[in-house]
């Protein structure tokens, strides 16, 4: 399987991957690690649902920290990220 990641958010617009390579390449990440070290839970769960609204019609897409979890993440962050993609993730991919 080919995939792409880390892919910074910073550095790259993954809905333009997407657009341009989706159909050639599985997308891994994107979830800024500065959201996950320094923002609340619900600043997570926001990013993450929707990376999921944008990436995952279609398939290829895997939740991630991009380009790694942070040293500094709360548990409360991550845990808040595990939930979500077990609640917004499933398909048919709910808006």
């Amino acid at each position: 399987m080919d995939a792409l990641h880390p892919i910074e958010p910073k550095a790259m617009d993954i809905n333009e991957v997407k657009r341009r390579h989706g159909k050639e390449l599985a997308l891994i990440g994107n979830i800024d690690p500065n959201t996950l070290g320094l923002g609340t839970a619900d600043q997570v769960r926001a990013e993450v649902r929707q990376r999921i609204r944008d990436l995952a019609p279609g398939g290829g897409y895997a939740v991630s920290a991009s380009p790694c979890f942070p040293l500094n993440a709360p548990m409360e962050n991550i845990e808040a990220m595990r939930r979500c993609v077990f609640e917004y993730g499933t398909y048919p991919i709910k808006p």
